[in-house]
């Protein structure tokens, strides 16, 4: 491995005690930190701000990095899975139930906001892209997308005519859109969405989780720590072998171009090659992490079930 991982937690949301553990192998000593009994789901960043939705409709934030939070209310008792900032200002939150949130004040109020389209089907992810829509995907090959911001929204036709494969992210690779999920799932739009093309999967289970890479690069993976890495555009995938077969959930890149994926039982795994190799790390209490974000200083702020707080990757 090219680079081996310090992890430092501290204490974040609603802290109860201290004690210290140790990771495996030649892993530095981690600090373990008790949080309330809170599961969070996603995370959004915005400079210093961080806002995170999770289970019963919760919304906490934060103003400094991840220091102090606040709670705040919402129109909805429905697990929320995802968040992403618009702007500085405007925020869009969704969840089960085909649940949609909107804010304009930074996360501190929110409105529901009903799309008939959907039914009551789950809505699993959402990105805000750089031509300023918004979309949604979730179960059942729900697609919707907003060109103002989250006030209304359409129904889209993704992959093909009858596609019902559960849509676990969407993300934009240059003036691409890269789809994945469930059973082997891939697809890519070059025209926004517009129109998809299937790519060949080297694996049938399932994908949570894609990142477009500094060098021009794809990553996807998930199920049973599988990675794979595309350098033509999704033509072929190699896989990118890890000493761990716990599910891969979300992932992230800083302005460096370090990768971070994080996962189940704790599971923590960072590249400074552009996902070459990984280095395995384990979050103290091994509980599932959903969600982690690079912040301004080069730490990792995570969010999961039961487990929340900073982590520093760095290079020996």
């Amino acid at each position: 491995m090219k680079n081996a991982l310090c992890i430092v937690l501290i204490p974040a949301l609603l802290i109860g005690f201290l004690t210290t553990v140790h990771a495996a192998g030649n892993h530095e000593p981690l600090i373990q930190v008790k949080v309330a009994k809170t599961a969070l789901f996603d995370l959004a960043r915005r400079g210093n701000g961080l806002v995170a939705v999770g289970e019963r409709g919760v919304v906490v934030k934060s103003t400094d990095g991840g220091k102090a939070w606040t709670t705040f209310p919402t129109p909805t008792t429905r697990t929320l899975t995802s968040v992403v900032f618009v702007d500085d200002k405007t925020l869009v939150a969704a969840g089960h139930g085909a649940t949609l949130l909107r804010s304009e004040d930074a996360g501190t109020s929110w409105q529901a906001i009903v799309v008939p389209e959907i039914g009551k089907d789950s809505i699993l992810g959402l990105l805000a892209t750089r031509d300023g829509r918004v979309i949604a995907y979730g179960s059942f090959g729900i697609y919707i997308e907003s060109a103002d911001a989250g006030k209304t929204w359409q129904r889209r036709t993704v992959v093909k005519g009858d596609f019902d494969r559960h849509i676990s992210q969407v993300i934009e690779v240059g003036d691409k859109l890269l789809l994945v999920g469930e059973s082997g799932t891939l697809a890519l739009s070059p025209d926004k969405g517009a129109t998809w093309s299937d790519l060949k999967s080297a694996y049938q289970g399932s994908y949570f989780g894609a990142l477009a890479l500094p060098d021009g690069a794809m990553l996807i993976f998930g199920m049973r720590g599988n990675i794979y890495r595309s350098a033509d555009g999704g033509t072929s995938w190699t896989h990118i072998p890890i000493a761990a077969t716990s599910t891969l959930n979300s992932g992230s890149i800083d302005a460096n171009g370090r990768v971070a994926l994080v996962g189940n039982n704790g599971l923590l795994v960072t590249s400074s090659d552009n996902g070459l190799t990984f280095a395995i790390g384990h979050a103290p209490e091994g509980l599932p992490l959903a969600s982690a974000k690079f912040l301004n200083d080069g730490t990792l702020f995570y969010v999961g079930y039961m487990s929340t707080g900073w982590i520093k990757p760095v290079e020996k």
